[in-house]
């Protein structure tokens, strides 16, 4: 700012109504948006943020990629973990170890029929001398 009276300019501090938020408020204009369901410029225009795209920053940011946030309020992730016994979560931990186990056996077989697939196709190609598999680059 120029300063007649001195004849040069100076820095000076002024207030320009901007308000700069913090991650947590950031997270709970996130977190309504979500919750509420209502439009985007509705939360922009009551938090007077400069535009949509920064609300959907946010979004991207603090739930989308869940940087160690959740949609639901942190007093209730800390009440739910502390409801839970030691012995509830072992037995969690099982049945979630018991169904990885099921699911992996599962792409196993299914592995071995799409090869067995594979191989009577190959063999029915060759006996009948009949193209069964579309060529790539064909046109329709």
């Amino acid at each position: 700012m120029y300063n007649s009276e001195e004849g040069y300019y100076e820095w000076k501090e002024m207030k320009t109504g901007t308000y700069v938020f913090t991650e947590e408020d950031k997270i709970a204009v996130a977190r309504e948006y979500v919750e509420r369901g209502c439009p985007a410029s509705e939360i922009v225009s009551k938090y007077h943020i400069s535009s949509a795209v920064v609300l959907y920053g946010w979004l991207d940011r603090y739930l989308n990629q869940k940087v160690g946030v959740s949609l639901r309020s942190e007093s209730n992730i800390g009440s739910d973990m502390a409801k839970k016994t030691k012995q509830q979560l072992e037995d969690a931990l099982k049945t979630a170890q018991a169904e990885n186990k099921r699911l992996q056996e599962a792409l196993e077989l299914e592995k071995l029929r799409s090869r067995a697939y594979d191989t009577m196709i190959d063999l029915a190609e060759k006996s009948f001398n009949i193209p069964i598999r579309k060529k790539s680059g064909t046109k329709r």
